[in-house]
């Protein structure tokens, strides 16, 4: 989602602990709330019921924190390609999952591909057709969201030409912004009045880096589209905030440039009170490392400030680029703990794409829920593979092979060193994992004597102990 080289990866009324939560779908964005009871001592369920109830209200910070003391994710993005075939019943399957580990904001995106001319719902935009093999996401999105009480933005466009054109040609810029104002326009006409309890804000999906938009004329032209929208939005629905979520690279930038940007492009734009400013913590991606985030959100969140009710949120990554791998929980976090000073909420990118049990192994969501109710990860390491053994193949390549541990309940896969450097990792989800023998083949051994060591991890990260063989 947020790589510098330009690739983009693959978003009614209730009792909860004595309180009476006023509904948040009618017309205002912040709900009021009744103190009906004493708030008394809550269960976990009781507890994420508050969070989920009251993830969307603003200035409700000290009360989320006094209840979940450890960081919580509050929602998702979903893609569209992820839910072309789902069906009602899978809909409801994530949405309880999702509903399970606190999440009740779901981003889907993008909901129109402006550079193939196709929507991902029945459009009746000039030039434009449903995409092929679809039907009406938005439509399945937004009336299983009503039902299970999650709240959407909807993506506008996206075209992937952006990564060329963005920043140095306003004029297509400029078209493609008036392409989201049709669809914001026809989005809301044909959803909002059937389904307003879900509807709950926009999505902005062009991704802002700190590399394109340097210069005072770059930034003008950022700010001038990104207001093409928001003014526009504003007045369609001035009860929707606008949402977006720029990301950074450490490697061509500093968090006080980028913060000193996002100042002027601010000053120069709509943005208002209710909107969201989303930084993607960039660690999945690797633009930032981990401890780098608290300095580029503690600079951010003083940019923000900036702007009367700007609220500013994270968008943490749940990936690993390396092999877009689901990160270990232990990474995601630190990763909230990493922005928890500084932001309002943290959504991720995404959970239902790397934790969910219906595309990932179960473990990750089992794991987090753990989380959730103890305020802390699993950090007993699981046990390690046995029966190492190595051979050369006819080719030359050395074949690793070992069995699982006889307790392997929770282990997410393994990973294989060669001479204590790390060559490969077989994840959860492959059929390796599930074999009941394993082989890794290492295709590029080296001459002298190898040494090779095989460890297990589990879904938290933890490592076990290493099983050690040496090539023949």
């Amino acid at each position: 989602m947020d790589s510098i080289s330009s690739e983009k990866r693959i978003v009614p009324r209730s009792q909860v602990g004595g309180l009476a939560v006023a509904d948040v779908s009618s017309g205002s964005w912040k709900p009021q709330l009744t103190v009906v009871a004493p708030i008394r001592r809550r269960s976990t369920h009781s507890v994420l019921m508050l969070v989920a109830a009251l993830a969307l209200c603003g200035g409700l910070e000290r009360t989320l924190r006094a209840e979940v003391r450890h960081p919580i994710a509050i929602g998702t993005f979903i893609q569209w390609y992820l839910v072309k075939d789902w069906t009602d019943a899978r809909w409801q399957s994530e949405f309880r999952n999702l509903k399970a580990a606190g999440m009740t904001i779901v981003v889907l995106e993008p909901t129109v591909d402006s550079q193939a001319h196709v929507a991902y719902y029945p459009t009746t935009m000039p030039g434009y057709t449903l995409a092929a093999g679809y039907g009406d996401i938005v439509d399945a999105c937004l009336r299983n969201a009503q039902n299970a009480g999650i709240q959407v933005f909807l993506g506008l466009n996206f075209n992937d030409d952006w990564w060329r054109k963005g920043a140095s040609d306003p004029s297509w810029l400029d078209a493609q912004m008036d392409v989201g104002n049709a669809a914001a326009t026809e989005l809301y006409r044909k959803y909002f009045h059937h389904y307003n309890r879900a509807f709950r804000g926009w999505y902005w999906a062009w991704e802002v880096d700190n590399l394109n938009f340097q210069t005072d004329k770059q930034q003008s032209v950022l700010a001038a589209a990104l207001d093409r929208n928001v003014r526009y939005l504003h007045k369609l629905t001035p009860h929707l905030p606008v949402m977006f979520c720029p990301f950074m690279n450490s490697k061509v930038g500093t968090p006080e440039v980028y913060a000193a940007m996002w100042r002027n492009v601010f000053s120069h734009t709509s943005l208002g009170r209710g909107d969201i400013f989303c930084p993607q913590d960039c660690v999945g991606a690797g633009g930032l490392r981990l401890e780098e985030v608290p300095a580029w959100f503690r600079a951010l969140g003083k940019c923000v400030a900036s702007v009367p009710g700007l609220r500013f949120w994270s968008d943490t990554e749940t990936f690993d680029q390396a092999d877009w791998s689901s990160a270990p929980l232990s990474r995601f976090v630190a990763q909230l703990k990493a922005v928890q000073p500084y932001v309002e909420h943290s959504l991720t990118f995404a959970y239902s794409h790397y934790y969910s049990p219906n595309i990932a192994n179960g473990g990750y969501h089992r794991s987090y829920l753990n989380y959730i109710r103890a305020g802390a990860l699993d950090s007993h390491p699981p046990n390690a593979p046995t029966q190492l053994t190595s051979r050369r193949l006819p080719s030359g390549a050395i074949e690793l092979s070992w069995t699982p541990p006889l307790d392997g309940a929770g282990i997410c896969g393994y990973i294989v060193f060669r001479n204590a450097m790390r060559i490969g990792r077989i994840p959860a989800g492959t059929a390796a994992v599930r074999s009941p023998r394993l082989t890794f083949a290492d295709n590029a051994p080296q001459r002298q004597p190898t040494s090779y060591t095989v460890q297990t991890f589990d879904f938290v990260g933890n490592l076990s102990a290493g099983a050690e063989t040496t090539a023949p």
